[in-house]
């Protein structure tokens, strides 16, 4: 998440961790190195740039130690994971596998869980559905041209040479309980291009009553049977250090504190920072601020709990600004590439482009909303046809499409949004104008210069591809209402290439380590899309 370099205070947090609003699909609460004698780091100073309107962060300055005389119990094991999502309940089935003892403490009811896309470079279930893998290295330059040159070269390729490791990991190991399934939903575009790589994970569990997503249920339930305990309702409060090194993270639940002592790492796995408005305030910039919904579940429960421990453990936040996962998913399911306008009636971007770059689009329109219309006439599924095939993915194909595009699917999605009031369908332009609620005389012109533009094969407004270009003219007319959510905001503490946090002076603080959300070193500004679901498929 974030933050340009500067001069630190001699006692006090960076510029490079605080700096004001310098930062752009969980668990925990926080503290750390707060023993008596930690290093830089433990006890942090308020610098004047990172003020908000309130003269500083909540988290700046570390909460006290707690006390040994209000610890009630004391838990050892080799491994401490505080957060059981993704990345948490992975990293504890594998350790457990190798023969590690891991203790998970967890400050929700049951594991969090959420979306449908796993991706990875490239996968046994790949081999055997016959889908070959992208160029590895073009996917790993478009993924830094996408991150702004922000990201960590060495866990990126990590990624992209030991994704399908991971992923064949588990496909052997839940022994069929787990389908994995490669998807054909990818945008085939000459910019922005998108590889293959995406899967879907299906399975059915009847006791999964918290309806968790299958491969977060299958983890958690095998590692249970491997030893590993869960201690849910318990969130994490303090990291306890000695010498140096993190040994403990102090945790409370119903009956008081509890220390868990890790005896060769604890493990931050708490997820992002976007439940908590004033760490996105601080570390997610203006874009991070703009979208009004987070949709991803558990909503709010990830409240940036390691990211602050981290800090004060002696760590600090990565580059900023901090990369938005924000999708276009609060209304219709679908906007595809044709015409769209926004709530005045005018046209506003190339259509023709990737899903974060249509979210901030929208984001910056006049009327401070947080939605916009695609229009299209009968002749949509005629035209779809023709544009999957050059260009496609998330929002204008199926979400989770296997095999060939089939026009009933998406003609049924249309048909469910305007029964939802997020669909609309008209005679005349001008009763369209009407439902929609814009202007009807820019509404007109605008359709009628996009008719004139398609019919002579050149945008001279947003310079959109020709093939793309078609006309609006045979009725009934159709608007879809469509726009973004924030999902997550997917970056966090500076580690190695081996995921130990490191301190202001980029060395390893012993025995601590950040995994997935709370992690930085993916990503930078924006969320890359080379492979639909890479978030997930590297928190496996």
């Amino acid at each position: 998440m974030n933050f340009e370099n500067g001069s630190k205070s001699k006692k006090g947090l960076t510029r490079r961790q605080f700096l004001k609003g310098g930062t752009i699909a969980a668990v925990g609460l926080a503290a750390g190195g707060l023993m008596t004698g930690c290093e830089s780091g433990s006890e942090k100073k308020k610098d004047s740039a990172s003020k908000n309107e309130s003269g500083g962060w909540s988290w700046e300055t570390p909460p006290e130690p707690i006390p040994d005389s209000k610890i009630k119990e004391t838990i050892e094991s080799d491994i401490v994971i505080v957060g059981a999502g993704i990345a948490g309940v992975t990293a504890a089935l594998r350790a457990s596998e190798m023969g590690a003892k891991v203790t998970v403490i967890e400050k929700n009811d049951f594991p969090s869980s959420r979306g449908g896309h796993y991706g990875a470079w490239y996968t046994q279930a790949m081999k055997e559905a016959g889908v070959e893998p992208g160029d590895k290295y073009q996917i790993f330059r478009d993924w830094v041209k996408m991150c702004g040159n922000r990201c960590n070269e060495k866990i990126v390729w990590e990624y992209l040479d030991r994704s399908g490791e991971a992923f064949d990991w588990l496909i052997n190991k839940s022994k069929g309980v787990l389908q994995f399934i490669p998807i054909d939903n990818r945008y085939r575009g000459p910019d922005y291009y998108e590889y293959p790589g995406t899967h879907i994970i299906a399975g059915e569990f009847e006791d999964n009553k918290n309806n968790l997503t299958p491969v977060v249920y299958y983890m958690w339930k095998k590692s249970e049977e491997q030893g590993v305990k869960y201690y849910f309702k318990t969130p994490a409060q303090q990291l306890v250090k000695d010498g140096g090194r993190v040994t403990a993270v102090i945790a409370k639940d119903k009956d008081g504190y509890k220390k868990f002592v890790g005896k060769k790492a604890v493990v931050l796995a708490t997820g992002d920072i976007g439940g908590d408005p004033e760490m996105v305030k601080a570390y997610a910039g203006d874009v991070g601020q703009l979208p009004k919904t987070n949709m991803y579940t558990p909503v709010g429960l990830n409240t940036g709990d390691g990211h602050k421990m981290g800090m004060w453990a002696g760590g600090h936040m990565e580059m900023g600004p901090l990369p938005t996962m924000i999708h276009l998913i609060k209304y219709a399911w679908y906007c595809f590439g044709f015409l769209y306008v926004n709530t005045e009636g005018k046209r506003f971007m190339n259509e023709d482009t990737w899903i974060q770059a249509k979210s901030i689009r929208i984001l910056t329109q006049p009327g401070n909303v947080d939605y916009a219309f695609s229009i299209f006439d009968s002749k949509y599924l005629d035209e779809l046809k023709d544009q999957i095939e050059i260009a496609g993915g998330q929002f204008w194909d199926d979400m989770v499409r296997i095999g060939p595009w089939k026009p009933d699917t998406t003609k049924k999605t249309v048909e469910d949004a305007i029964k939802s009031g997020n669909g609309f369908r008209a005679d005349t332009l001008e009763e369209l104008a009407d439902l929609i609620g814009v202007d009807k005389t820019n509404f007109i012109n605008t359709v009628n210069k996009y008719n004139e533009m398609a019919r002579a094969g050149e945008d001279t407004e947003f310079h959109k591809r020709k093939e793309l270009l078609t006309t609006i003219e045979k009725p009934p007319f159709y608007a879809l209402k469509f726009g973004p959510a924030m999902l997550v905001i997917p970056g966090g503490l500076e580690i190695s290439e081996n995921y130990e946090v490191v301190d202001d002076n980029k060395k390893p603080i012993p025995g601590l380590y950040a995994i997935g959300n709370v992690a930085g070193g993916r990503y930078g500004v924006d969320y890359p899309v080379c492979i639909n679901g890479n978030s997930h498929g590297s928190a496996l």
